[in-house]
């Protein structure tokens, strides 16, 4: 009974997060001004990984229901579980880390970042964030003399690699969030009390900030656990009588939220969701045909003049 029912959490779970990413990849795929801006490669990037996750995640909770929770483990299902999900689980992480020093850089160094960040180094940046994670292979092949899986099991080395890898990714993302808040804060104390400046700062502080906090409560109460999880397994050993469960589902429900809160973040993917959903609501019920899907800089055809304006003031990240 208990495997019924989580393993009917992850499939929900790891649907609805599929559904998510293929969203996101539809939307920024549609709209020009989402596709050419310098930080979608890191999107691209974090929605591939995160649905390549789930779909493995949600097939192999489909097969095990199928088969009445009988888990006939293979070397296969050892290299998708333990290297596979693993391997794209740092993908992801390291993702939303180069989002949050993209945001750094553009909140912090506007007159810099125009000139260090280009579409192209990130694009070079991203392909680095798929091949670093290789280490989880590299590394315990060179210190064990095996790859992980070999004997269908993975040694302390690969459990080492990857808490290593993963706490390195989410540490230098709060870490750049806290740095924008700090940057805001200091800004904020400095200006005239009645400044445009100031006033602008302090809204973008407290979003910052709110943001930071979010990033912290995220990673405290959702990815911890499964890394603690993690340490216990290298301590106590695989077979160890542990509840895995709820760490694991724990994790995927972060990674049900990675995409909301980081992509979904930009009000011009916002934006251009909600006119999409209205036009496809409208096909649906009216019969209307489709209209443009391009959502200009400033706006919608239905938004305001002061709607597109603030747009324009909020992250783009």
């Amino acid at each position: 009974m208990e495997c019924f029912v989580s393993s009917s959490l992850f499939v929900a779970i790891t649907f609805l997060t599929m559904v998510e990413g293929v969203l996101t990849l539809f939307i920024y795929t549609k709209e020009n001004s989402l596709r050419k801006r310098e930080p979608s490669p890191f999107v691209y990037s974090l929605a591939v990984s995160i649905t390549l996750l789930s779909m493995f995640s949600f097939a192999f909770n489909v097969i095990l229901l199928s088969r009445s929770c009988r888990n006939d483990w293979s070397i296969m299902w050892c290299v998708v579980l333990n290297i596979i999900l693993r391997y794209l689980h740092v993908v992801s992480c390291f993702c939303v880390t180069c989002l949050a020093l993209y945001r750094y850089l553009y909140l912090c160094w506007p007159l810099r970042c125009p000139m260090l960040v280009t579409q192209r180094r990130c694009c070079y940046v991203t392909l680095a964030c798929w091949t670093l994670p290789i280490a989880l292979v590299a590394v315990p092949s060179a210190i064990d003399g095996q790859a992980p899986c070999a004997d269908m099991q993975v040694t302390v080395s690969f459990y080492i690699t990857y808490v290593v890898l993963y706490i390195l990714g989410a540490f230098t993302t709060f870490v750049a969030y806290l740095l924008v808040a700090l940057e805001f804060r200091r800004k904020h104390n400095s200006a005239s009390p009645t400044a445009d400046i100031a006033k602008f700062d302090f809204l973008a502080k407290v979003r910052t900030e709110r943001c930071a906090l979010h990033v912290f409560v995220l990673y405290t109460i959702l990815s911890l656990p499964h890394i603690i999880m993690v340490i216990m397994s290298m301590i106590y050993g695989v077979n160890a009588k542990m509840n895995r469960d709820i760490p694991a589902l724990l994790q995927r429900l972060h990674l049900l939220l990675f995409l909301p809160f980081y992509a979904w973040a930009n009000p011009f993917f916002r934006a251009a969701l909600t006119s999409w959903a209205k036009r496809t609501w409208s096909r649906l019920t009216c019969g209307d045909e489709e209209g443009d899907f391009h959502i200009h800089s400033n706006g919608t055809k239905e938004e305001s003049a002061e709607k597109a304006e603030g747009l324009r003031q909020e992250s783009p990240v």
